[in-house]
């Protein structure tokens, strides 16, 4: 804390008794100090011992303009060094993590999540999306990696991809420039496509409980994650505009059914890979799964 505040300790501690009172650029400081969640409370308290104190500079409309360059030197760093096993993993939870405090960096309720194109069938286009993780600040659960959901034309991240350009909502109120499936707590919504050399893996979709939040600044910063988010996806992951042909997906209250047996049906996979001589490896055994399921969702649209 003393290094990053550039202060000695002794000073806090007397910040802290009262024998002197720190300067506003030092009180700054200390707010980007702090871990995210201690943020808030913070700038209250210290609106009641200090209230000539202006924390304009260190609130939404001061949001820091770019990505720092320590940042990238990590994300490399966990890209050349990490197992081929578990690199993706990684990388996932780390970008995720330090988007979610560089955008919403007051905790007013951002959500962040990967949706990534269904591999089709040799000769097919795609024809769905996959939620494949996900991460957010309340009310939303920290660790959204668990809840999966398939998306298509019927939604934004869908359209965004579709189009392989950004879709911004910004608010519920808005005229949507395309379909947009509100949850309890979104008000504004941006799908940014991820791309690589003029091909498309899937989008970057991202959700904010204030209407009208994502400014330009963050935009621009949502734009430069999905660009650093082409590190999780190796290059057959991404497909040309032509290979894309989203079809239209059932609701989310439809779709859990199933789910219910989704780890059976991975087992079984894998059993009838053996009994025919074969071999299955887990990972590509729950593609196999999510493939299926996203045909039967697909079907039971149709059939709708």
């Amino acid at each position: 804390m003393e290094r990053e505040v550039n202060v000695k300790p002794i000073t806090l501690r007397r910040w802290i008794s009262g024998e002197s009172q720190p300067r506003d650029e030092n009180i700054r400081r200390l707010v980007r100090a702090l871990a995210p969640d201690l943020t808030v409370l913070f700038l209250r308290l210290i609106k009641i011992d200090f209230p000539a104190f202006v924390p304009e500079k260190v609130l939404p409309g001061a949001l820091v303009t770019e990505i720092p360059t320590e940042f990238y030197t990590r994300l490399f760093q966990i890209y050349t060094k990490t197992p081929t096993a578990l690199v993706s993993q990684d990388l996932h939870a780390v970008l995720l993590e330090r988007a979610i405090e560089h955008l919403d960096p007051d905790r007013l309720g951002l959500c962040l999540s990967f949706v990534i194109c269904v591999p089709p069938l040799i000769g097919e286009q795609v024809r769905s999306l996959r939620q494949i993780g996900g991460m957010g600040t309340p009310p939303w659960k920290r660790d959204l990696g668990r809840k999966t959901i398939f998306l298509g034309m019927e939604s934004l991240a869908g359209n965004a991809v579709m189009a392989s350009t950004m879709i911004y909502v910004k608010s519920r109120d808005a005229d949507p420039p395309c379909p947009v499936q509100w949850t309890e707590d979104e008000n504004s919504a941006v799908a940014m496509p991820i791309l690589r050399q003029g091909r498309i893996a899937g989008a970057l979709l991202a959700s904010s409980t204030q209407p009208c939040y994502f400014t330009p600044t963050h935009r621009g910063l949502l734009e430069l994650y999905a660009q650093l988010t082409v590190l999780l996806f190796p290059p057959s992951d991404f497909y040309a505009p032509r290979e894309v042909q989203l079809g239209r997906l059932p609701d989310y209250e439809a779709q859990k059914p199933y789910f219910t047996h989704f780890e059976q049906r991975v087992h079984s996979k894998q059993r009838e890979s053996m009994a025919s001589g074969g071999y299955l490896s887990i990972q590509q055994a729950h593609q196999n799964v999510w493939c299926e399921i996203a045909d039967e969702l697909l079907r039971l649209a149709d059939s709708a």
